[in-house]
């Protein structure tokens, strides 16, 4: 099995010290003037609530058991996840842990049925009792990293702290900051921009970053065919909403046909920058999130890559 974990560039523009730890099975950073032990234990606690790859987390009690008595912190995310399953028409969905934890490296992990039951209908909520029916398991993988960075981010803007949390993917600046994404063909990076709000999210998620034998056969599940994703290479998504809701957003939109995908984030009036498997380029470079945007590569191992930007209701081809 091989396992792939994207990774974002984030410089600051000014001087911050820089901490990082492996938690959630991932690097996770937090770069402030100030930085302490306690910006990383949301993380931690996260990962106690929410991981697959420990025995001793709360989702894998409930996953074990089929019910759980939940607290406000279990409860408070998984009633934002059912939310996120409405608002992207079912292509977010935490009903699918039966199929999706075979991509992961569980050693020592939840243990699973061997069904490829989900659907989430088939979770019944009495108060604060979760209740899971026909064997079905859940999964927070696409949304349990942009929660963890919401938490430490409450805590610096509460003590008035610029700074920028990195958790794999998901990432949140509390200041200006210029971001490089990762070439999902190749070493390096594709494209870098900066930021231009006081406050920006930005989630990517690409089927590059864990599948089996190859990327035909990876980890971003399509919950309306049960088949990996194929037509969306990576997507990033840009934008001042919570990263709870923008790790959501781009673990959705990456098994949504693309048409649809466009539409969804245009419609969510977020900036965007997508890849299809054919190396169509295409993003809606909003004014508003972005500013600066440079692509470093056209992406060679393409036979043909195309870049528009929609920017100020303009169209401009970058490369080709």
């Amino acid at each position: 099995m091989r396992i792939f974990i994207i990774f974002l560039l984030i410089f600051g523009f000014s001087y911050a010290e820089e901490r990082a730890k492996y938690i959630m099975g991932i690097p996770v950073s937090v770069s402030a003037p100030e930085v302490d032990e306690q910006f990383f234990e949301p993380f931690r606690k996260v990962d106690k609530y929410f991981s697959l790859y420990r025995k001793d987390s709360v989702l894998c009690e409930l996953n074990r058991k089929k019910q759980l008595k939940a607290d406000k912190f279990f409860m408070d995310l998984f009633k934002k996840a059912v939310q996120l399953h409405r608002e992207t028409d079912g292509f977010f969905d935490i009903s699918m842990g039966n199929i999706t934890y075979r991509y992961g490296d569980f050693v020592e992990g939840c243990d699973f049925p061997k069904t490829d039951s989900y659907g989430m209908e088939n979770i019944l909520i009495k108060e604060i009792r979760i209740f899971l029916k026909n064997g079905i398991s859940l999964d927070f993988g696409g949304i349990a990293k942009g929660y963890a960075v919401d938490i430490v981010s409450g805590m610096l803007k509460k003590r008035g702290i610029k700074g920028i949390i990195k958790a794999s993917g998901d990432i949140r600046c509390l200041k200006r900051c210029k971001v490089c994404i990762k070439d999902p063909f190749s070493d390096g990076y594709f494209a870098c921009f900066l930021t231009k709000n006081k406050e920006t999210g930005v989630s990517t998620s690409g089927v590059y970053e864990r599948f089996r034998d190859s990327i035909q056969d990876n980890h971003l599940i399509n919950p309306l065919t049960k088949r990996s994703a194929s037509n969306i290479i990576s997507i990033t998504v840009i934008g001042t909403k919570d990263n709870t809701t923008l790790d959501a957003y781009t673990t959705a939109v990456s098994v949504m046909p693309v048409e649809k995908a466009v539409s969804f984030l245009e419609k969510e009036k977020l900036g965007f920058i997508l890849i299809t498997k054919n190396c169509y380029l295409q993003g809606s470079f909003n004014s508003l999130y972005l500013e600066d945007l440079t692509f470093l590569s056209n992406l060679k191992e393409c036979e043909k890559t195309q870049i528009n930007s929609h920017k100020n209701n303009g169209s401009k081809k970058y490369a080709e």
